[in-house]
């Protein structure tokens, strides 16, 4: 549990770097490929591993807060045109990271006292890491799943067991 909090704070990190970096940085390369290309399926790992480590939490759903609605007020006039819908995106993930992580640690560290913590505040984390995962595909416009599985083999070095990819992705 602890070493999948500290890798969506990595996570978090690499979105927020991404989004102080602006679009089109002086070096001119894309500050969002890490975004995509690392971030989106390893979120979606970590999503994977806690519902897998906690079966018994609701399955993640659609988020309630589309990007826009949940920035709009922040965003409005704070960009020039074009780049509103990125800094709007990438701040909902920062957002949503930032839950994710503080939930996990709201959940460890009474634990590493000695005290229950309530399974309810991993059940939430598993939901904001799903929102920023799906947002953030929906942004790149990248599949989910096929993102999440490619990372998985890229990671182990092998491809994922024929039963395990022709069985949906179940527990991934």
């Amino acid at each position: 549990m602890r070493h999948i909090q500290l890798h969506v704070a990595k996570a978090l990190g690499k979105v927020v770097a991404a989004l102080s970096a602006g679009e089109g940085a002086a070096s001119g390369t894309d500050t969002t490929v890490p975004v995509r290309d690392e971030v989106l399926p390893d979120v979606a790992i970590y999503r994977s591993q806690l519902i897998n480590t906690f079966p018994d939490c609701c399955a993640p759903t659609a988020s309630l807060c589309s990007p826009s609605a949940c920035v709009a007020a922040w965003v409005a006039g704070a960009q020039p045109p074009g780049r509103m819908h990125r800094t709007e995106t990438l701040f909902h993930v920062v957002i949503a990271l930032s839950r994710a992580s503080a939930k996990l640690a709201a959940y460890i560290e009474p634990r590493e006292h000695g005290t229950a913590a309530p399974a309810s505040l991993v059940c939430e984390a598993i939901q904001d890491l799903h929102d920023s995962a799906e947002t953030l595909a929906a942004y790149f416009a990248v599949d989910l799943a096929r993102a999440h599985q490619a990372r998985l083999q890229a990671l182990l070095g092998t491809p994922l067991p024929t039963a395990l990819v022709e069985g949906g992705g179940e527990g991934l």
